[in-house]
């Protein structure tokens, strides 16, 4: 399993080819990229949409994969292409942090039962 530093340095890469391939990579790489930002603005502004993700992520990554091939039959390339970097990013920097950030949340909460019962 990839950490979200792991996946941030691969993610970046992949943008850096992407724009430097030509211009209809670059715009789906942009839109995607921006796509990407705004879901993590928005989840990490709405607390429940934040705990459903942690705990769901990996049904999040399957989703938007399905989304993906489904916008490729319907919509054309550009959509398909620029959610595939969304998901892509997701699944690659944003899931990893997510599953990080609820695993700490989980260790905190079983060393705090522990103390709680420290008879010494």
């Amino acid at each position: 399993m990839r950490s979200s530093r792991q996946g941030l340095v691969f993610f970046i890469i992949i943008l850096v080819i992407g724009f430097s391939i030509g211009s209809h990579i670059i715009t789906a790489c942009f839109f995607g990229t921006l796509s990407l930002v705004g879901l993590i603005a928005l989840v990490e502004s709405i607390k429940p949409l934040r705990w459903l993700l942690q705990r769901s992520s990996k049904v999040f990554d399957a989703i938007v994969f399905v989304f993906t091939i489904i916008a490729t039959m319907r919509y054309g390339l550009t959509i398909a292409a620029s959610l595939t970097v969304m998901g892509l990013g997701y699944t690659l920097v944003y899931g990893p942090y997510l599953r990080e950030q609820l695993s700490s949340v989980k260790r905190k909460k079983n060393s705090n039962r522990r103390d709680s019962f420290d008879f010494s």
